[in-house]
């Protein structure tokens, strides 16, 4: 976690990190909320694993 801006609504800037089967992707989210930046990384990382999965079926 790190912030972007400064002040009281200051943006937080988050990086998610996942691992299934070996293969590990991350995820950025970023919100005035901490807790909501987390969510949208961790969204983020998932949707980048499940695109992962769907592209290695199709070789």
């Amino acid at each position: 976690m790190k912030a972007i801006t400064g002040g009281a609504d200051a943006f937080g800037e988050v990086t998610a990190r996942v691992e299934e089967a070996g293969k590990k992707v991350g995820g950025h989210g970023a919100d005035t909320d901490i807790i909501v930046a987390s969510a949208k990384a961790y969204v983020n990382a998932l949707n980048k694993l499940e695109s992962w999965k769907k592209g290695k079926g199709k070789s």
